[in-house]
């Protein structure tokens, strides 16, 4: 498992600091360059190399190491591009989809507008499929070059933001990695960099910069708090693996991402598995639903951890707090050794939904939350099971809801951990058949996958007014015509 851990260079001197802010500068040229020759395709990997250690005074693995970000670059854009033209054909059918059902005139105009501008943006990312291009990359950010035509930053700000970074990937045979190495002298560590300087026998003269390493120890107990980054780093190094570091320049501070293979210094084995019972976890941009499920997919427990900041909280603090959510939740497993579920989510954007949607979609916070759940899972040996997400919701809402007193996100979970064991196949309760159901729809619903069969159930409550699930909650029995 990678793990990328992130210092920071303290008691840079002026000679240092010149030296590192020149050999940023000349590799990100040399980046942009190889961009450029990759682009034009004129020219083949090996005489790229060439042409920029020639050019820019590096050696072959800095033009390397620099022709990779640039190929990282492109291919990354070419990856986008193919997926924003799928997502945006997938808009483009679904509003055409509405429009053969649209009545009123007003409604088919809105229709129209927006399938012209989504058309507009799919041609564009059609032709560059069909041209095999990309969209126009600024190096230092399309926002940043806005505010420099406008002379909102000065010309020496937007050198520093384009010119802000330096990457050396490892190698096992160089110890490491031979251009930017981690060592250790007197308990201290230091960050040994390779100048663009040559000494009389044409070999790079190398600086040593102090590097401090996240290690939080408590004042009271001399103990670390949280997870000891410092050692978990030098452990690595007594292994003489590869490491990758790359240096970035931010507010006049240097930061070093140095990234690791966790699996080299310690091996994860699953402890606490599926056998004693199945967290299932529904993840909301608020927090996590818990519930319990034994190997009978039984309820046995639900709650949930709640945090409001995460709806509004910077990038920073909204990172620190899914991490607090994902610890806690990690706990509870291993007071109850037992297994989490968690859903396979998919985070494409392409569907045609309203302005509202968008904006809170935009800040739900599932890729951090379950990235950060999968990981400390795998840390503690914890089984960690993924299963589809499909209509979890709404089984546990109409199924399971009112059966345990629970609310959406709860009997959610519940319908995750019960997956999990297996049990895909969640059965329409026969009142909701006999309540909802029309005679004609009676006689082809047994027919029909258990989804399908959920999808028509959904749209006959909804049909009813049951679309919120709270007024489905508060009004069951009237929406179902029971007697009350």
């Amino acid at each position: 498992m990678k793990v990328t851990v992130r210092g920071i260079l303290i008691n840079v001197n002026k000679e240092a600091r010149f030296e590192i802010n020149r050999l940023m500068t000349v590799f990100s040229s040399a980046q942009r360059y190889g961009f450029k020759r990759i682009l034009e395709g004129k020219m083949r990997d090996g005489e790229i190399e060439k042409e920029i250690s020639k050019k820019y005074g590096l050696n072959i693995r800095q033009s390397k190491d620099a022709l990779k970000k640039a190929k990282q670059i492109i291919n990354s854009q070419k990856i986008l591009v193919k997926d924003s033209y799928d997502n945006f054909s997938n808009k483009v059918n679904q509003v055409e989809n509405q429009l053969k059902k649209a009545k009123s005139q007003n409604r088919k105009n809105q229709l129209n507008k927006r399938l012209e501008k989504l058309k507009k943006k799919q041609q564009i990312y059609k032709e560059h499929i069909d041209n095999n291009t990309i969209p126009k990359v600024i190096f230092g950010g399309r926002k940043n070059f806005i505010k420099r035509c406008k002379n909102q930053i000065s010309n020496e700000e937007w050198k520093e933001l384009r010119d802000n970074n330096y990457y050396s990937r490892g190698d096992k045979t160089k110890k490491g990695n031979p251009n930017l190495r981690i060592i250790v002298k007197n308990n201290m560590t230091f960050l040994e960099i390779s100048t663009l300087n040559k000494d009389k026998n044409n070999r790079a003269i190398k600086i040593q910069v102090p590097l401090y390493l996240p290690q939080k120890q408590s004042k009271k107990t001399g103990k670390i708090n949280g997870r000891n980054y410092r050692q978990k780093v030098l452990d690595y190094l007594e292994t003489g693996e590869a490491y990758k570091v790359e240096l970035i320049k931010k507010e006049d501070k240097i930061y070093v991402h140095i990234t690791i293979d966790e699996s080299k210094i310690r091996e994860y084995k699953e402890i606490y598995t599926k056998n004693n019972g199945i967290i299932g976890i529904d993840t909301n941009p608020d927090g996590f639903a818990l519930t319990k499920v034994d190997k009978d997919g039984n309820y046995r427990w639900s709650t949930y951890l709640k945090q409001h900041e995460l709806l509004y909280a910077r990038t920073n603090r909204r990172d620190n707090l899914c991490g607090e959510l994902a610890k806690e939740a990690i706990e509870i497993a291993k007071v109850e050794r037992c297994a989490i579920a968690i859903e396979d989510l998919n985070f494409e954007c392409d569907r045609e939904v309203k302005k509202k949607f968008r904006r809170i979609s935009g800040q739900f916070t599932y890729r951090n939350l379950l990235s950060k759940i999968e990981t400390k899972a795998k840390r503690e040996g914890i089984q960690i099971i993924k299963v589809k997400p499909q209509y979890t919701s709404k089984i546990g809402l109409y199924k399971y809801s009112h059966q345990y007193g629970l609310n959406v996100h709860e009997s959610a979970a519940l319908v995750i951990g019960r997956r999990a064991y297996g049990y895909n196949n969640e059965k329409v309760p026969k009142l909701l058949k006999d309540k909802l159901l029309t005679e004609e729809e009676k006689l082809t619903f047994n027919h029909k996958n258990n989804w399908k069969q959920w999808s028509i159930i959904d749209k006959n409550i909804k049909k009813k007014g049951g679309e919120n699930p709270g007024f489905w909650q508060r009004n069951r029995k009237s929406i179902l015509g029971i007697a009350i």
